[in-house]
């Protein structure tokens, strides 16, 4: 059999190594090529030739292929928070900060130096030594302020830290000539310390605020950084201020207050997609390239009986809602993060694996649900998920009284414009009277089946019967499930690419997500943040996409998206926090709604800890009403 793409590529990579027929550096090179295919985009040769150059650190092969001309698709990152530079180079008062500024290369450095910096991966047109490059995303240097553009304009935040960098070698090259009356240097720790020669090392991204070291060739997570990170969240989402005569934006009061109001809204329109016009009302930062839009809000709700009135009102004709792990949480649905779940038990020996897959599952648990393993072999993803499969098609966890608000919000005001859930439990789809279209699983969901390859809808029962006959029980409980696994070929292509319609790790999510999200946020009047971390882009931008007038209403454990916007405290003007779990806030909303009595006819269909929850809240009320009529009859 022809050997894959990522598999010969992974191959290749690892044969660089003296230990390249080790099974370890073989499924970390495996590993390394997969994620720099799947997860940052990159075509398998340039990323081969990475892995082979840089070895298997992927913010290492990732920084190779952009510094040799590789176009960035995006990706995540994992900060450093030990970065010996911070305290040398990060010396910008926060108070200072100003996001408007274009970048100033042009007024800082020379003719000749400007022509060895214009090193940008795109060299935009318009680095003419006017005085400034075309809009887009700049970086502020945190150890002098300066503002320079980005790699993807004309690179010149990085040819600053050369320069800096360079200008900090020829110093101490100086004072060694000094010290010791030759050209010589000196080895002195002393000397050392006194000519630091990382430059101007740390910048600060004004399209995202993350926090770069050159030196470190990382991003940095340092609470010594979090004064300025949350001053530039102030300044991105602003209060009612105006931009000041010199450019920068001012607030009344303390600029450092933390719970400083957030009126505005920054709206994710880069200059290539601007058409040039701003709305009434709002403010072009440049060095963002977006607009700021001002509109006074509604009056926020403050407790769940106004919430409730708010969501009968006419004010509320929209309402989204973003939902995370936290409503699911009372079905009982087996949790594969934390200590004890999937991931930490995997027992890669049990599947139907080689030896290369089960060192790269070990390494990473999370392997097995990728797509580029899922595409060379799709047995152990399904072996792992067979217990879930089957346990949802028969309805083994029922939907929480969470789910059961959203549809009773459908079914008794009908301003429910979308659920977009980031569960792929498919709970929703119990909820009868919830149509379909009105939900949008960001992540997929376990009730449906598809084929990975030509995308072809396939018959969920059948393949649940497939799942039943061909795949083997690794967990040993059920005694007819067959001793080893066999595919299960897609009706259509024939291809073994048949699985839940679940987003494996490495995809992309599904087109309906961004078209809906177009269409809907742009006037939704309320939006419902259900037991989710936000820390999961892009569905976590729901939070920032939604208008300025928009009521956003917070259901968690704990306060989340603060650096997306959202405020606590009360000065917040249309942020609403209700804290705690989610079937217990949205039981109390229920009865604040008057649907008590409608969820009560879905007691049965309700787990058993919810249901619970409800009995013996209607015995409550039961004993209140009782306690009133004979208060009456005294009376």
């Amino acid at each position: 059999q022809e050997e894959s793409p990522p598999a010969a590529a992974a191959a290749a990579a690892a044969s660089s190594s003296p230990t390249g027929d080790d099974d370890a550096t073989i499924a970390q090179a495996f590993q390394a090529v997969e994620q720099l295919v799947n997860v940052f985009g990159f075509p398998y040769d340039v990323a081969n030739d990475a892995v082979s150059a840089c070895g298997t650190d992927i913010q290492t092969c990732y920084n190779h292929i952009l510094n040799n001309g590789g176009e960035d698709h995006g990706g995540p990152v994992t900060p450093i928070e030990d970065c010996p530079h911070v305290a040398r180079h990060v010396l910008v008062s926060p108070a200072s900060l100003c996001i408007d500024q274009s970048c100033s290369h042009h007024a800082a450095v020379d003719r000749d130096e400007q022509q060895r910096a214009t090193g940008g991966l795109k060299a935009v047109t318009g680095d003419d030594g006017s005085g400034s490059c075309p809009p887009g995303e700049n970086w502020i240097c945190l150890h002098c302020g300066a503002t320079r553009c980005s790699r993807y304009v004309n690179g010149h935040a990085a040819a600053h830290y050369d320069r800096t960098k360079a200008d900090a070698a020829l110093e101490k090259e100086r004072a060694d000539r000094m010290k010791n009356g030759t050209s010589g240097g000196t080895d002195d720790d002393e000397d050392e310390d006194q000519h630091d020669l990382a430059g101007h090392c740390i910048a600060v991204s004004l399209a995202d605020l993350s926090v770069w070291c050159y030196e470190c060739n990382a991003y940095l997570k340092d609470p010594r950084l979090e004064a300025i990170t949350k001053q530039l969240e102030r300044l991105k989402f602003p209060d009612d201020t105006a931009p000041a005569a010199d450019g920068s934006h001012t607030t009344d009061g303390d600029e450092t207050n933390d719970e400083a109001e957030n009126d505005g809204h920054a709206s994710d329109q880069s200059s290539d997609d601007n058409d040039g016009g701003i709305p009434p009302g709002a403010s072009y930062c440049e060095g963002l390239g977006f607009a700021i839009v001002k509109e006074e809000h509604i009056k926020r709700p403050n407790t769940l009986e106004e919430m409730a009135e708010f969501i009968l009102s006419e004010d509320c004709k929209s309402i989204a809602i973003l939902a995370g792990a936290g409503m699911s949480k009372a079905s009982g649905i087996p949790d594969f993060r934390s200590a004890g779940g999937m991931y930490d038990t995997l027992q890669p020996e049990l599947l139907t694996a080689n030896e290369v897959e089960r060192e790269a599952m070990r390494v990473d648990p999370t392997t097995v649900f990728e797509k580029g393993m899922f595409m060379q072999n799709p047995l152990p993803c399904l072996e792992l998920k067979r217990s879930f499969i089957l346990g949802t098609k028969e309805a083994k966890w029922k939907a929480t009284i969470a789910h059961r608000f959203m549809e009773l919000l459908h079914q008794k005001t009908g301003k429910l414009t979308r659920l977009y859930t980031q569960n792929i439990d498919g709970l929703e789809g119990q909820c009868k009277t919830l149509p379909r279209e009105r939900v949008v699983p960001v992540h997929g969901s376990m009730d449906r089946a598809a084929c990975e390859y030509c995308s072809e809808e396939a018959d969920h029962g059948q393949f649940c019967e497939d799942v039943r006959r061909n795949i083997k029980d690794i967990s040993r409980q059920d005694a007819s499930a067959p001793l080893e696994s066999s595919l299960i070929p897609c009706k259509t292509c024939t291809y073994a690419g048949v699985k839940p319609a679940i987003v494996l790790f490495r995809s992309s999510l599904p087109e309906e997500f961004f078209r809906r999200v177009v269409d809907d946020i742009p006037t939704v009047d309320l939006l419902i943040v259900v037991g989710t971390s936000l820390t999961v882009a892009p569905a976590n931008s729901l939070v920032y996409r939604v208008p300025p007038t928009a009521v956003r209403f917070i259901v968690n454990n704990e306060a989340v998206g603060e650096r997306l916007g959202i405020q606590y405290g009360d000065d917040s003007r249309r942020d609403f926090f209700a804290q705690g779990f989610c079937d217990d806030v949205f039981l109390d909303l229920i009865c604040h709604l008057d649907w008590l009595d409608d969820l009560a006819k879905l007691a049965d269909e309700l787990p058993e800890s919810s249901k619970a929850l409800l009995e013996d809240r209607l015995a409550v009320m039961s004993l209140d009403e009782k306690e009133d009529e004979q208060v009456g009859i005294v009376t």
